[in-house]
């Protein structure tokens, strides 16, 4: 074959991986989307909020809410509200774009510091890595922070190795639109300077070569950063406050050990590559190593194959690809340890928010490492025509692949597998606040249901919550409209008419205040809503509870009535639950109809029989135990459910027993009776 076509087919083949790869991090970033990661924690909506106020017409240089946020990103959300919506997808969706440019970026970056091999194994590993695969999918800031520095640096690398001004005034327009990213970027001007004195140090001479350039660089930075710089001047506690806040120089983080903080923050620091990472559900799969045992691997070969191009280990370059790249080794070298200072200084160390302007470089280690490996096997082949030669070629060419596959491996099983099921990222990611707003939501008819976005229209539902629940979770704020939301305590009673949702805190007095608010009768409903836990809770609790009400409907014949009459049942149904509870069961739904007024409270039990043995049963109050019988008014009309855990219904043979005892003393009231069971599918 012509040398022109060789060259042209590994062009080819050369570009078709690289294709490939984009395709696997798309993928992985866009997999299971809208289930993992779950929730949207606070800082999330907080940056919904803000695209919100941006949308209504402000362009603030800076967001001083929420301890203070660069722009840049938050402009990218309100883009993407815009278009969806109040959603977590919209406040979402900016970061897989950002995070599959950074894909591409970084193997630009590594392409032009050593060539396509290193580039295509940098591209690899960021595509596979847990860390950004999940930065990817979540709505913060810092994604931002690896593309800039990956598209900078490649221009600084360009403008080094070929002159031309206009790299030089690409690489200071995206060097100062760093800043508006996130605020680890104010630790680049250490970086930047580490490597400027290595080149001082080893290349005096040459260093004048890149003075014009570095001049017009400044100037570029300069321009770009002069409006946030001034906004900085004239506002400093509002700038630079959440860095007083979290700094280990700080005596409330280092508690009067600053030294042994500094030296368990460093050990923290460079253990996060791989032995244990951040511990923080939010940003990770708590404790989880950046590297996998077969990438870390690779990680620490690349160290070495760095290390000894800066040190003149030529050997071991040549191997590489990366003979004569000792500067390009030293800037990755010296930009990772700088670009950990903001994680390692701060509080939380490792925190991968804070670290996460390492990534573009720290992920070069183990492509060095891989593309050493494949080069190892081919050049050894390449002296010896034998068998061996052919055996080692091979093994040069799969190891690394079979590396990188388990790789992938474990970041498929930790993240959509045990990250996805965790509670805790269920909760850390405050799931459970954007559950109550989909169900508030769902009740009104549009907006945001927690899967979709609903068409609508409204149904003129009227909304009313406490308070407080807004200011606990912005996600509420964010998702539900305050516009289609009342608050307690009302001015006037609210109409019946189209229905009434209440939202309420359930460790407060509200029943009073809530059943003098519901014109009677009424359809009453009551429900408990999902779950939270804080960072420091020490067990889950409920969010809040759902109050139904609406205008009694017709209704069917009694089923059975108890007492003398008192209290009608109207209809028994059965709802499977496989697909919500992980161990199956059902929901007996249960209408009581109130035809007299009650002077006691009563306990409704619910056996579950097969083949007439009992399987499972519930006891409680009507209404969650908040629908007491007492309070009944003539007419009302009580939707009563009842969940029983590990049943799957068999109609044919399973039957109901229901009935009520005294809550007070236990006595038996009226007669149970016995109900075939109806699937609500069947209804």
């Amino acid at each position: 074959m012509k040398p022109s076509r060789i060259k042209l087919s590994a062009f080819v083949l050369g570009n078709g991986i690289v294709v490939l790869l984009l395709l696997l991090g798309a993928g992985l970033r866009l997999a299971a989307w809208g289930n993992v990661p779950p929730g949207l924690y606070h800082d999330e909506a907080f940056n919904g909020l803000d695209a919100l106020n941006v949308l209504r017409g402000n362009f603030p240089l800076y967001f001083a809410a929420n301890n203070g946020r660069e722009p840049l990103f938050l402009y990218l959300i309100a883009a993407s509200v815009g278009v969806l919506g109040r959603s977590p997808l919209a406040v979402r969706l900016s970061s897989f774009f950002v995070g599959f440019l950074t894909l591409a970026a970084t193997y630009d970056l590594a392409r032009v510091l050593f060539n396509r091999r290193v580039g295509r194994w940098a591209l690899a590993v960021l595509a596979v890595t847990f860390w950004h695969v999940h930065l990817s999918r979540m709505g913060f800031r810092a994604v931002l922070l690896p593309l800039f520095t990956a598209l900078f640096l490649a221009q600084v690398v360009r403008g080094v190795k070929t002159g031309r001004l206009r790299h030089w005034i690409a690489a200071g327009a995206l060097y100062g639109g760093m800043w508006y990213t996130y605020m680890a970027a104010r630790f680049t001007p250490v970086a930047l300077g580490a490597v400027l004195l290595y080149i001082l140090l080893t290349r005096r001479r040459t260093a004048l070569a890149y003075s014009r350039g570095v001049l017009v660089f400044c100037a570029a930075a300069l321009l770009v950063l002069l409006p946030l710089g001034v906004y900085t001047l004239q506002n400093p506690e509002i700038v630079l406050a959440r860095t007083g806040q979290v700094t280990i120089f700080s005596p409330e983080i280092h508690q009067g050990d600053f030294w042994g903080t500094l030296a368990r923050h460093t050990w923290n620091t460079v253990a996060m590559f791989f032995i244990q990472g951040d511990r923080i559900w939010r940003h990770n799969l708590a404790w989880r190593p950046v590297w996998d045992p077969a990438l870390g691997l690779a990680c620490v070969i690349g160290i070495g194959v760095a290390l000894g191009g800066i040190f003149g280990a030529g050997a071991h370059n040549r191997q590489a690809g990366t003979h004569g790249h000792a500067l390009p080794l030293a800037l990755i070298v010296l930009w990772t340890a700088a670009m950990a200072l903001p994680t390692l200084l701060a509080e939380d160390a490792p925190h991968f928010l804070r670290g996460v302007g390492v990534l573009p470089t720290a992920v070069l280690f183990p492509a060095l490492g891989l593309a050493w490996i494949e080069s190892r096997g081919v050049s050894a082949a390449s002296q010896f025509a034998s068998r061996v030669s052919d055996i080692r070629q091979w093994a040069g060419r799969v190891i690394p692949v079979f590396m990188l596959f388990i790789g992938l491996t474990f970041t498929v099983r930790d993240y959509f597998i045990t990250y996805a099921q965790a509670p805790l990222a269920y909760h850390w990611l405050e799931g459970g606040a954007v559950e109550l707003a989909g169900a508030l939501n769902t009740a009104r008819g549009v907006g945001w249901d927690g899967a979709r976005m609903l068409p609508g229209p409204d149904n003129g539902r009227t909304l009313i919550a406490d308070r407080g629940l807004w200011n606990s979770w912005e996600a509420l704020p964010f998702l539900v409209p305050v516009e289609r939301t009342a608050f307690l305590p009302l001015v006037a009673p609210p109409l019946l008419d189209a229905g009434l949702t209440f939202a309420v805190w359930p460790y407060r007095d509200w029943q009073t205040e809530v059943f003098s608010l519901i014109p009677r009768p009424a359809y009453l409903s009551v429900r408990a809503g999902p779950e939270v836990q804080g960072d420091k809770d020490p067990e889950p609790f409920v969010a809040a509870l759902l109050i139904n009400a609406e205008p009694r409907p017709e209704v069917p014949a009694a089923v059975a009535n108890y007492g003398e009459g008192e209290i009608f049942l109207r209809a028994v149904l059965v709802r499977p639950e496989t697909r919500t509870v992980p161990k199956g069961g059902v929901t007996v739904r249960l209408w009581w109809d109130c035809r007299a007024p009650l002077d006691a409270d009563y306990t409704v039990f619910v056996h579950y029989l097969r083949d007439g043995e009992l399987l499972a049963q519930h006891d409680m109050p009507p209404g969650a135990g908040y629908l007491l019988t007492s309070g009944w008014q003539v007419d009302d009309l009580i939707l009563d459910e009842h969940f029983l855990p590990d049943v799957v219904p068999d109609p044919a043979r399973d039957t109901l027993r229901i009935g009520f005892y005294r809550s007070d003393t236990g006595e038996p009231w009226g007669t149970w009776i016995e109900q075939g069971v109806i699937l609500e599918s069947e209804r």
